[in-house]
């Protein structure tokens, strides 16, 4: 058994709970980081607008920026609307949400969604027992994919995210990991 890796996430105690933010931000992280993008980061605020992303990625070359916003309830998503002040500093917008929390036909056409715990997930789990691996790129799933808004950021967004990728400390630039499972 020693040296065999592990090629499922095992459950941990808190399985049955609800995700967290914090934990949806990470997963989200991670997912922006496996799409390519060169710069990730979480709670990132671009220099002097008052706005907080939950997670942004920037590319390389072609000044294409995705934000998520991540939403840990129905309520939480009700109670927002400051979400469409967002949308000028980013070609792809996607919220990041439990499964059934947000309904398709409530946002935008071009305005993604990727939820956790969709029901195939959950059916994944339930019969976990019979040998049925789970592997962490099963915990999102995007049930509607963004749509680009624009080709490329306006040039005053753009020098307000630059600025801010270059004011950070580079310890904030960290996203946390979850090397319990990630709670699933």
């Amino acid at each position: 058994m020693i040296g065999k890796e592990v090629d499922y996430i095992p459950l941990t105690a808190t399985a049955g709970r609800p995700p967290a933010t914090r934990e949806l931000r990470a997963l989200a992280g991670q997912r922006m980081r496996d799409l390519g993008c060169a710069y990730v980061a979480t709670e990132f605020s671009p220099s002097n607008t008052g706005l907080r992303f939950d997670v942004v990625g920037v590319a390389k070359y072609t000044r294409q920026v995705r934000v998520y916003e991540v939403k840990s309830s129905r309520a939480d998503f009700l109670c927002d609307r400051k979400w469409e002040r967002y949308l000028p500093y980013c070609t792809h917008f996607a919220f990041v949400a439990p499964a059934g929390a947000i309904f398709r036909w409530e946002l935008p056409r071009e305005i993604g969604l990727i939820e956790y715990g969709a029901p195939a997930f959950e059916r994944m789990r339930r019969v976990r027992r019979f040998g049925l691996t789970i592997v962490r790129e099963d915990c999102l799933r995007a049930t509607r994919p963004s749509l680009r808004l624009r080709e490329r950021v306006a040039d005053e967004s753009w020098i307000a995210l630059l600025e801010a990728i270059a004011l950070a400390r580079r310890d904030e630039l960290c996203a946390p990991e979850f090397e319990s499972g990630a709670g699933i």
